[in-house]
């Protein structure tokens, strides 16, 4: 069994389901420890015994959170022709963040400030599609999607359609 894969029922598995579900309802910033740890029914002891911060403990979640996304987006991308790839995972990406309710948190900046892994694959499938300045166009295309989420979780049902209209 992976390590990173808590046992269901575990203490830590309490905590990373708390910390998913308050994650993705506020930002960073807004979420403190205590509610969370009280939120899974431990202390905020357990919590600083399996993930040492909260950076740490977000970081956790958010990667967990990401590597889901980036299945999806490569699922997607890898069903339909090279030249659609790009459109396919931005919208697997948009319908899969909102379909794990995981929009707050898909959408506000890493504290962390590590790599971006979204506009990482978007910028491999625009090289794939022999792009110019695919790199940039990744990292544009990423935080157009975060655009449209935010559109979406702010109660915007065109938020789709306005992100389907660009990719046209």
């Amino acid at each position: 069994m992976r390590e990173d894969i808590p046992i269901p029922g575990s203490t830590k598995a309490k905590l990373i389901a708390a910390g998913i579900q308050r994650f993705s309802e506020y930002n960073y910033e807004e979420v403190d420890v205590d509610s969370v740890a009280a939120e899974a029914g431990v202390t905020t002891g357990s919590l600083y015994h399996h993930f040492q911060s909260k950076k740490a403990f977000y970081g956790v979640i958010r990667d967990d959170i990401t590597q889901r996304v980036l299945d999806r987006m490569e699922a997607a991308a890898e069903s339909v022709e090279s030249e659609r790839a790009v459109k396919a995972a931005l919208l697997a990406a948009y319908d899969g963040v909102l379909r794990i309710k995981a929009g707050k948190l898909f959408t506000e900046s890493d504290p962390r400030d590590g790599d971006d892994a979204v506009a990482e694959l978007l910028g491999k499938l625009a090289t794939r599609n022999g792009w110019d300045v695919a790199e940039t166009l990744g990292i544009l295309l990423a935080a157009v999607l975060r655009a449209a989420l935010t559109q979406a979780l702010h109660g915007h049902a065109e938020a789709r359609k306005a992100l389907e209209s660009l990719l046209k």
